[in-house]
């Protein structure tokens, strides 16, 4: 009996990763992921979809079984996908202890080629497609077709608002298996694309990566008395002055509820990066989980929320 409590107390639920995607055709790739199983049998499966509401997932497989502390690369084919269009997707693995969901990651399908076997194709995925400012993205895929070892890659980008066409902004050499890939760091919403130097020279459809405005969110007390008003304050990274910071608290069906606003007004100095605040007081008359959400609304960043703060009213 005390064996079985021991055991039964190291049981965890899995982590699970999502990766690129690899094998990008014009009507197929292969999804990818790692799992930890946490000491029990996991199960996976992946969902995809044109948008993060999936709508359609691969069939299970498994179990995964091996190191409970060790990944564990897991993968799945996809068929029957549209050329030329964005695929969202993301890794789900569950084993008795409970189910884990991997970050999503998005990839763009190639333009439908000719002849099987015949000339080059890129592809270009970015994991993940949204950052929050201040994060990294990778900017990945693989050259298909012949003598797709060793060919250099450029990396080209066109920023907010899109008038001003693409620019380098790297290179890499791709791998024995046409691979490449690029860590990038953008300020604000941003397209990519990769052109190789392959003959003809090919270049991949466009990918597009959001940036999130980084929003803090610091609370004088977050064991207040009953009645007692609490100042809500923070950042907002980079600078929206005169743009409206949401306070929400999470309803008890999980959904949030705006119950008040602040406007953003420059910040004092401090960094390189111009930054924006708020502040607001509440009277907060019962134990709740609060954030603040900010909608930049002008196309340049997309919209960012803070780290949730739980207030227990005593």
């Amino acid at each position: 009996m005390l064996s079985v409590t021991a055991s039964t107390a190291l049981a965890a639920a899995p982590t699970a990763a999502t990766t690129p995607a690899t094998k990008l055709a014009a009507t197929s790739a292969t999804l990818n992921g790692d799992i930890v199983p946490s000491q029990n049998d996991t199960t996976f499966f992946f969902q995809y979809g044109t948008t993060t509401d999936y709508g359609t997932q691969t069939p299970t497989q498994g179990p995964v079984q091996g190191n409970p502390t060790k990944s564990k690369s897991v993968s799945a084919d996809v068929t029957g996908l549209q050329p030329q269009t964005t695929y969202q997707y993301r890794l789900v693995a569950t084993n008795s202890a409970g189910t884990s969901f991997g970050a999503n990651v998005a990839f763009t399908t190639p333009a439908a080629g000719g002849a099987p076997g015949k000339g080059n194709t890129l592809s270009i995925a970015a994991a993940p497609a949204t950052i929050i400012y201040g994060n990294r993205a990778v900017i990945s895929g693989r050259l298909s077709g012949p003598n797709n070892a060793g060919v250099t890659v450029t990396l080209q980008r066109n920023f907010f608002p899109f008038t001003g066409g693409f620019t380098d902004a790297g290179s890499a050499t791709t791998d024995n298996k046409g691979d490449y890939s690029f860590t990038v760091r953008p300020t604000r919403n941003v397209r990519y694309r990769v052109s190789a130097k392959t003959s003809p020279p090919v270049t991949s459809t466009e990918f597009a990566v959001s940036v999130r405005v980084k929003v803090t969110l610091g609370v004088s007390d977050r064991t207040p008395a009953r009645r007692q008003s609490v100042r809500f304050s923070g950042l907002v990274t980079p600078a929206h002055n005169g743009k409206v910071a949401k306070i929400q608290r999470r309803t008890a069906t999980g959904t949030w509820t705006t119950v008040a606003t602040a406007t953003l007004k420059p910040a004092a100095v401090g960094t390189s990066i111009p930054r924006s605040r708020y502040s607001r007081r509440l009277t907060i008359r019962r134990t709740g989980t609060y954030r603040v959400r900010v909608s930049p609304a002008d196309g340049d960043h997309a919209v960012g929320r803070s780290p949730s703060r739980r207030l227990v009213v005593h």
